[in-house]
């Protein structure tokens, strides 16, 4: 697996670097995750803080605080791009969209999807092979 992985926003303002392997790989179910990003379920690697870095437009990354939950939205002032979330455990949450899309439509094998998380909470079913967990 590489040691860095880089993504930017549509903008390309805001670079990132993904430094090492990520602490979960797969698909994220939970009512948090839809209701800070709007979105059914969430492909997502999860990151320790200290395995990002901003390597570009650290005065243009703006941070939504969520009213009532320990999450926060990231995002390009910008483009308005979300580079990354934060969970209640302050890991960092970077898509799978995101890292496809930067690296010309094809996740690396190394950051594909190893379980769904909290899917019996899902509104989507999915039919695929990979482990479903509560």
């Amino acid at each position: 697996m590489p040691d860095q992985y880089h993504v930017e926003c549509d903008c390309k303002s805001v670079k990132l670097s993904l430094n090492g392997e990520p602490r979960v790989r797969g698909f994220c179910h939970c009512e948090d995750c839809r209701e800070l990003l709007k979105i059914p379920y969430h492909s997502v690697t999860a990151w320790e803080e200290d395995q990002i870095t901003v390597d570009q437009g650290v005065d243009k990354l703006v941070v939504y605080q969520h009213p009532t939950k320990r999450m926060k939205r990231f995002y390009c002032q910008n483009c308005g791009e979300t580079l990354f979330n934060s969970n209640a455990m302050d890991w960092r949450i970077v898509s799978q969209l995101l890292v496809r899309k930067c690296y010309g439509g094809d996740l690396p094998e190394s950051l594909q999807s190893k379980m769904h998380f909290f899917y019996g909470r899902r509104i989507v079913d999915i039919n695929d092979d990979l482990p479903k967990r509560d």
